[in-house]
Formats: structure tokens, C-alpha cells, sequence
């Protein structure tokens, strides 16, 4: 039996789309012409009307295009197949959203109503992206501190590391500022500085010399997870605080 063959006219009135909207998923590749006459013009069929609906379907429920190509590639063969794709998808951006509204009111904490602190909005940012995805443990760290490490995650939720972030933020700007005034590293206000500082690393790295020692090599490393907020005038005063502060502890 013939199929029912439309030219790019015809199909896009079929569908109530733009011709340019056709030509345009068949660049991207969501949908191409099922076949092509003699004459070059593309021809499209029932079946592919199907599948525009369903490209239209999911970009109606917020699916991007490279969402809906994945959507794709699962293949599902029935509407119910179909549907539990895109619940799952929609479930994983409402986690996504969820986790910007968290770091979004975590800002405006750290800003206290005042003018925010871009330097702290990016260090959220880093926090929850290195949340979503740990596999940089596995460049700087051995496999021994890893596996301590994601032990550990078992028990650590986005909001205490949020929470962290806000204790590094505080210390680094109490750091600045006393580089600012000219203090001592030395003195009880910069000993103050390098032991939260040394205290933030200690519940990082729990207390662990493998773990401490990637953490180093990470902060160290130029395309590291982290940045260093700080100028290199900065750096040596908490270094040299955080040797004074060793030192009397004897650690």
C-alpha cells in the first residue's frame, strides 16, 4: 500500500508548524524527511507526523532540543514508554531547578541584604556543581581516598556543603581584610583566620594525610574545581598563619 506523501508545504500545514521550524529539526537531525522525489523535494509521511508531535510534546513540557534528541535515542515503543522517559527527565530538571532556588537563597544569606559578593555567588556555584559531579575526585585523589571520600558523601547533603562554602567565604573575606589592615599573621587575629581555615580543611579531609594531599594538588592544579580568591600577597599571609598555627599546635 503507497504511503501518503507530503511536500514541506504541506506537511508543516498538516502540523501547524513553520516550514522553517521543518527545516530547521531536520538540520539538528530531530527529524528528517522520510524519503526525497526525483525532483529533490523532501517528502514527509504520517509516521513522521507522529514523531513531530512527540518533538512537540516534550518542547511544550520544557525539554530542550538536545533533551528531546536524547529522549529519542531511548526509543521507547509505546506512549506509556514514552511518557516514563519524559516523567524521569522532568524529575532530574525539577532536582536542577530545586538546586538553583537552594543556592539562590544561600546567596542572599551570604549578602546579608547588602550587594552581593560575586566571588561568593561563583564558589556556590562551583559547590553545587562539584555536588553534581564527583568524577574530579578521581584526577587528583588516589583510589583509597576516593573510596573515603564518597563514604563520607553518604552523610554530607548539598546543604552542609553549602554550609561550608559559607564558612570558607567568611574566613577568606576576615583573611582579606586583615591583609587589607596590615595585620600580623602572627597575631590572635590572624592565628583566629588559620585555625577556622585549618579546621575547615580537618572536616573536609578527615584528619586524612591521602585525602589532605589531593586536596592540595586539586587547589593547586590550574584547571582545578577550585579558585583561589585571593592575590598572591593574600596567599602568603594565610600560609604564613596557617605554619604559625601548625607550629603551636605541634600538628
Amino acid at each position: 500500500m503507497d504511503r501518503k506523501l507530503y511536500r514541506t508545504g504541506e506537511f508543516a500545514a498538516k502540523a501547524s508548524v513553520t516550514v522553517r521550524t521543518l527545516r530547521w529539526y531536520d538540520r539538528v537531525g530531530l527529524l528528517n524527511p522520510s524519503c526525497t522525489s526525483e525532483a529533490g523535494h523532501r517528502l514527509y509521511t504520517d509516521a513522521d507526523l507522529v514523531q513531530l508531535e512527540q518533538i512537540l510534546a516534550l518542547k511544550f513540557l520544557g525539554l530542550s532540543l538536545e533533551e528531546i534528541r536524547e529522549c529519542q535515542a531511548v526509543g521507547p515503543e509505546s506512549l506509556t514508554e514514552s511518557l516514563a522517559v519524559q516523567k524521569e527527565m522532568l524529575k532530574d530538571r525539577r532536582a536542577q531547578i530545586d538546586r538553583v532556588i537552594g543556592a539562590i537563597e544561600w546567596i542572599e544569606k551570604l549578602s546579608s541584604g547588602g550587594e552581593p559578593d560575586w566571588q561568593s555567588i561563583i564558589q556556590v556555584i562551583r559547590v553545587i556543581q562539584m555536588e553534581e559531579k564527583k568524577d574530579w575526585w578521581k584526577k587528583y585523589y588516589s583510589d583509597e581516598a576516593v573510596k573515603k571520600l564518597e563514604e563520607r558523601q553518604k552523610t554530607y547533603s548539598e546543604e552542609d556543603a553549602l554550609q561550608d562554602a559559607a564558612r570558607w567565604n567568611e574566613a577568606i573575606a576576615d583573611m582579606k581584610k586583615a591583609v587589607a589592615e596590615g595585620k600580623d599573621p602572627a597575631a590572635p587575629e590572624g592565628q583566629d583566620i588559620a585555625r577556622r581555615w585549618w579546621n575547615l580543611i580537618e572536616e573536609f579531609t578527615m584528619g586524612d594525610e591521602e585525602i589532605r594531599e589531593g586536596l592540595n594538588q586539586s587547589y593547586q592544579a590550574d584547571d582545578g574545581p577550585f579558585c583561589k580568591p585571593y592575590t598572591a600577597e593574600e596567599e602568603a599571609f594565610i600560609n604564613r598563619a596557617l605554619e604559625i598555627y601548625k607550629k603551636q599546635q605541634g600538628i
